[in-house]
């Protein structure tokens, strides 16, 4: 019997880099472990325009510890939410997804089409995110990487990685909203039977009350995905701080749910806070 080989995931964001080891697993990718390396303030800030890593010695140094505790070189990079212009499009029936997002987002761009780098995830109904990033941000990422002595083998966008592990996910009783949240930005998505019916993208507003907000927000998208908020729908938060935001909107008296992207992470204490998990299977 062939052995697959483990891969490793290298995430970025606005405080930290993180990383898990994936192995393959007969009824999905299982993780062994996670590691995450705290990032002095002002290292990263994830944009769609401007230079990203700002203290790239910094940031290599602790791209070198992540890779000396995962005990891997080889990965796949996951871009923070915050770098790339995402569109929910309706692919028409003539059109090739990849090249019907490039032609729907180069007029939304702020910099040249041709300076761009498309990704697609695509849904059931020809619906698809269609997400596209600057080239030179992208390379800032992959440089860092190879700096730190990673052999690069992908690169995802964390939204599109996290929604990818969600969207696999069966679903039973009420419909779920899903609030992906990265350090600088965070996403809402209404997806139903392989459908992506809403998809929302901001950046964050961290302080007193951004708990309620958020949930507030993805209540009326719950309710721009089923008709008014004739169904009922639940919220489920995963990445960083949903731990902390559940616990919060708990104690005033309101319901949201905590969820992995990859349920095999279940059992690891910090898998919900790691959204870019679903890039093991995207």
């Amino acid at each position: 019997m062939v052995r697959l080989r483990a891969r490793a995931l290298v995430a970025f964001d606005l405080g930290s880099v993180s990383g898990a080891v994936v192995s393959p697993g007969l009824t999905g990718p299982r993780v062994g472990a996670l590691a995450r390396v705290p990032l002095p303030p002002g290292c990263l800030r994830p944009s769609p325009l401007e230079t990203n890593l700002l203290l790239p010695d910094a940031v290599n140094l602790g791209l070198a510890r992540l890779r000396e505790e995962l005990g891997t070189a080889r990965a796949t990079l996951v871009l923070p939410d915050g770098v790339a212009r995402i569109l929910l499009l309706h692919v028409p029936e003539d059109a090739e997804p990849g090249a019907y997002a490039r032609y729907r987002l180069g007029p939304s761009l702020s910099y040249p089409a041709t300076e761009a780098v498309v990704d697609v995830l695509s849904f059931s109904g020809r619906r698809c995110l269609g997400a596209g990033v600057r080239r030179r941000i992208v390379e800032e990422y992959e440089s860092a990487a190879q700096a730190a002595g990673f052999i690069q083998e992908r690169v995802h966008l964390a939204p599109l990685a996290a929604i990818a592990g969600l969207v696999r996910q069966p679903q039973s009783g009420a419909p779920v909203v899903d609030v992906i949240l990265g350090d600088a930005a965070l996403s809402i998505v209404a997806c139903e039977g392989g459908v992506l019916k809403v998809f929302r993208n901001r950046r964050r507003d961290p302080g007193p009350g951004e708990a309620a907000r958020i949930l507030d927000e993805a209540e009326r998208t719950a309710a721009a995905a089923w008709n008014a908020g004739t169904r009922e729908a639940r919220v489920a938060f995963t990445g960083v701080d949903a731990r902390f935001l559940v616990d919060e909107l708990a104690a005033a008296g309101r319901v949201a749910e905590l969820r992995a992207t990859l349920p095999r992470a279940s059992g690891l204490p910090a898998a919900a806070e790691a959204a870019w998990l679903g890039a093991a299977v995207s």
